[in-house]
């Protein structure tokens, strides 16, 4: 039988008539081969390709992406399904998934790395249509639930003023004060679970103006009852931004409430604005148990809560009103260390 068989043959067909798209680059990141599918898919001729840089052929906006992708190939021998938008010679673009691999010749010295290039135009389309879906699935529950909430909003603050009406009026006992006082507080809760719903299901439009920060993250404590065995350590320095301060009042109650319920009222928040070029980074740090590697993805996903109270809609709002001023919101968690919430603002030009 016979025994040899022309592997350089096969690796050299399959690598130039594959229809997956090949490329060879050198320590530097120039391609120094490639195959017919690479260079037909990105319109150029093999010629053309050759002696270019791996960063002629990605789209502006993917240039960080490619150079993380190239770092890590460096660092590691290896890139797995990075993703990046490829960019043609006509100016088109196609999103695309990288993999890289290195490359030694017989001596085990490094000659570079060979690199895989699917495009997943097919892959994104679909997560397009994923994404309709799922927006027109919220579209109708959003709709349900704001009228809901409003029809519940009106009965909740009847009562709320009925409870204000007969303190005021000093028509509330001593024996009965602590009903009262408990009355009050699950009045309070079903609000915010009804503010939070409206503020998701609507779009918050802006009243934009200069106003100072700490003075929002001020009124933001004066209005949540903060356990006695949650210390609050708040900022001594202050910035004024373009925002919509009661839009951002809504945003730190739903963040530092969250801190309350991950300690389970006993630990410490510390508030801190940081003030940069371009923007303000308002970071809410406390001592909770942290939030799980695995959770960490979707906690900005609407409806998902961990919590048997709660709407599962207060960081979803927050998310939308941040979007809405130009800004964001991170979060950083580590196990047993705490969370780390940071709102970004943009500066006023």
């Amino acid at each position: 039988m016979n025994t040899h068989f022309p592997y350089e043959i096969i690796y050299k067909n399959h690598y130039e008539y594959s229809p997956v798209m090949f490329r060879t680059i050198d320590n530097n990141g120039i391609i120094i081969a490639c195959n017919k599918s690479y260079a037909s898919e990105l319109g150029f001729s093999k010629e053309e390709v050759i002696g270019s840089s791996i960063f002629d052929h990605v789209h502006c906006s993917s240039i960080p992406a490619m150079k993380d992708s190239f770092d890590t190939w460096k660092k590691t021998g290896s890139v797995t399904n990075r993703e990046v938008i490829m960019k043609r010679k006509d100016g088109s673009t196609f999103p695309a998934l990288i993999n890289a691999s290195n490359l030694y010749d017989e001596n085990k010295n490094l000659l570079g790395s060979n690199s895989v290039i699917r495009d997943i135009s097919d892959m994104e389309n679909a997560r397009e249509l994923i994404s309709e879906l799922k927006l027109q699935k919220m579209t109708i529950l959003g709709e349900l639930t704001a009228r809901i909430a409003h029809d519940f909003k009106n009965p909740i603050n009847v009562i709320k003023n009925s409870i204000e009406l007969m303190e005021s009026k000093k028509l509330v006992s001593k024996e009965a004060s602590d009903y009262v006082n408990m009355m009050t507080r699950a009045v309070n809760r079903m609000a915010h679970q009804v503010n939070e719903v409206m503020e998701y299901v609507r779009s918050p439009e802006l009243a934009l103006r200069l106003y100072s920060v700490s003075d929002i993250i001020s009124n933001t404590v004066n209005r949540i009852t903060i356990p006695s065995d949650v210390k609050m350590s708040l900022p001594d320095n202050d910035v004024k931004v373009l925002c919509d301060p009661d839009k951002l009042e809504i945003v730190f109650v739903n963040l530092i409430l969250n801190a309350i319920q991950a300690m389970q009222n006993r630990g410490k928040i510390d508030i801190r604005i940081i003030e940069n070029i371009s923007y303000v980074d308002v970071e809410i740090r406390d001592t909770g148990p942290g939030i799980p590697k695995n959770l960490l993805p979707k906690i900005f996903d609407p409806l998902f809560t961990t919590r048997l109270i709660g709407t599962g809609l207060g960081l979803p709002a927050s998310d939308v009103i941040m979007r809405k001023h130009g800004g964001s919101i991170q979060v950083k968690s580590t196990s047993e260390l705490g969370t780390v919430f940071v709102v970004r603002l943009l500066k006023s030009k």
